[in-house]
């Protein structure tokens, strides 16, 4: 199995911590990347990835990563990829209405997601933070499911565990008011992924990277 993408978390950084709990060994490629001005994407050269841009290695991802090659079998799009990803090591639960039930609060990510980003163009990201990210994870928690936890459907991670501990504590510049709009159920799920060894070592050994 092989990953590739650039070296950044980016969209895939969910798609590595799904590969580091099931404890899956795969090649994690990078195209080098470089910039003729610091933090300038105009200027952005990446040699390698162009090269097989050009020869059509990318097509099955319309010329984009990231990739992932499976046996001889090449996937395209990130959240292919992550569907795919949990669903073959057991994170998308027991039947196929919860697997549906799994995707449907995933999904909920990139609704606020797009809002966060429509604020922020906007400039309003305090209101965001203060009024719209709390009463959407309220609106999130209120669709899951009763029972114990730890995590978001029961004892088992799930795909929509990992898609909420990478959107709230990764994503935005301000974690600590991303930490303070998210009610209890969902930060018990985000700490109990956390906790997992597989994550810790994932954390603790992945490139450092900017972004």
């Amino acid at each position: 199995m092989k990953l590739s993408y650039f070296p950044a978390r980016g969209v895939v950084e969910k798609i590595r911590y799904m590969l580091a709990i099931g404890e899956v060994v795969y090649e994690d490629y990078r195209y080098p990347l470089s910039f003729g001005t610091p933090g300038d994407f105009s200027t952005v050269i990446r040699p390698e990835f162009d090269a097989d841009k050009a020869s059509g290695k990318l097509d099955v991802s319309m010329g984009k990563v990231p990739v992932l090659e499976v046996d001889g079998i090449e996937i395209g799009q990130s959240k292919a990829i992550e569907r795919y990803v949990a669903r073959k090591y057991g994170m998308m639960g027991s039947t196929d209405e919860e697997a549906a039930k799994i995707d449907c609060v995933a999904e909920h990510e990139r609704d606020i997601k797009d809002m966060y980003m429509k604020a922020k163009a906007a400039e309003k990201k305090d209101e965001f933070f203060e009024k719209t990210l709390p009463e959407m994870l309220a609106k999130v928690e209120a669709s899951l499911p009763q029972g114990p936890g730890p995590f978001l459907f029961g004892e088992k991670v799930s795909y929509a565990d990992v898609v909420f501990f990478v959107f709230l504590t990764e994503f935005f510049d301000d974690k600590d008011k991303a930490a303070a709009a998210t009610p209890s159920k969902i930060k018990a799920a985000i700490d109990a992924v956390a906790a997992i060894p597989q994550v810790q070592k994932w954390k603790a050994e992945r490139p450092d990277t900017p972004f």
